[in-house]
């Protein structure tokens, strides 16, 4: 028996991304997405009119969510509430650690 082939096809759920981003000033920066590489590709464009601008920025961490509501509830609870920022950092200290040695940034957390 031959089964038909969209049984075969894999089902993509929808993804959503909290991040944290590290700029090379030691600033650490909280957003959501629906494609982390596009996102990161505008943070660093000269043409970025946003808060972000004329830095350069390294991902630091990654939250995935499978809905936006829970993905913009996230980043304004990490947003709005410090100790949750910093222990996110914390968790991410590993990468933190990495990405300081290798472009020569500061950060009291590292």
């Amino acid at each position: 028996m031959v089964r038909p082939p969209h049984r075969y096809r894999r089902v993509r759920l929808p993804r959503f991304y909290c991040y944290l981003l590290l700029s090379e000033r030691g600033e650490i920066y909280c957003g959501f997405t629906s494609n982390l590489r596009r996102r990161l590709r505008e943070h660093n464009e000269p043409s970025n009119r946003g808060w972000t601008r004329g830095r350069r920025w390294h991902l630091l961490a990654v939250k995935r969510f499978l809905d936006r509501d829970s993905a913009l509830l996230y980043e304004r609870w990490v947003k709005r509430r410090r100790w949750m920022k910093t222990a996110w950092i914390r968790r991410s200290r590993v990468r933190l650690q990495e990405l300081c040695r290798r472009h020569g940034i500061e950060h009291r957390l590292a």
